[in-house]
């Protein structure tokens, strides 16, 4: 193809200028495209969930007076140091509660668990266990809340505690965070176990 002349070095050709506005056509359609609402920025960014902390195999202590009160085991902890500040132990746990001379008052076992530092709370979910190793009871639920300010544990799911004479089947329960005085707030049926001896 022969150039029609030339203009600031270069060769126009028949298909020089439908080309330039096919491409200025297209910069200035893709151009508005490409500009950022704030409002949208602000509300697609996620906050930092990054594990600032990840132990394995690791142990958490909590003690009172310089006793240790609380020894809580799990194959993962993940500490979050962000607002929230919590830690997650997400493939579960098995805490042992202790009492004065060192000795395992009760335990709770559970497949999730979560500690919110700020409000000094610990929930325990899926296949919860505690275990009173003094009374030779078991209280089975899908949530627990050990409030570690009040010294008391809760839920208002759906429990099962089972003693060596009855099973109690209820909605919520309260206890110390030893496993005494404990109550059903809802009680829907008991079970008596005979002793075969």
């Amino acid at each position: 193809m022969k150039p029609i002349g030339r203009k600031h070095g270069f060769f126009y050709t028949p298909f020089y200028g439908v080309f330039t506005l096919l491409l200025t056509l297209l910069l200035l359609l893709t151009l508005p495209s490409c500009r950022n609402d704030l409002k949208d920025i602000a509300r697609i960014q996620i906050p930092d969930t990054i594990a600032g902390q990840f132990i394995s195999n690791g142990e958490l202590y909590y003690s009172e007076l310089g006793r240790t009160k609380v020894r809580i085991k799990s194959p993962v902890i993940n500490n979050y140091e962000t607002i929230d500040n919590y830690t997650e132990l997400p493939q579960g746990f098995h805490a042992e509660f202790l009492d004065a001379n060192m000795e395992v008052e009760s335990t709770i076992t559970a497949e999730y668990g979560i500690v919110l530092k700020k409000d000094n709370i610990m929930r325990a979910r899926r296949n919860v266990v505690v275990l009173s190793l003094k009374d030779s009871e078991q209280l089975n639920t899908e949530e627990l809340i050990w409030d570690m300010n009040t010294k008391k544990i809760y839920t208002d799911e759906f429990v099962k505690l089972t003693s060596p004479d009855k099973i109690l089947f209820g909605d919520g329960f309260e206890a110390d965070e030893n496993f005494e005085n404990r109550s059903i707030k809802k009680l829907r049926g008991e079970i008596t176990v005979k002793n075969e001896e």
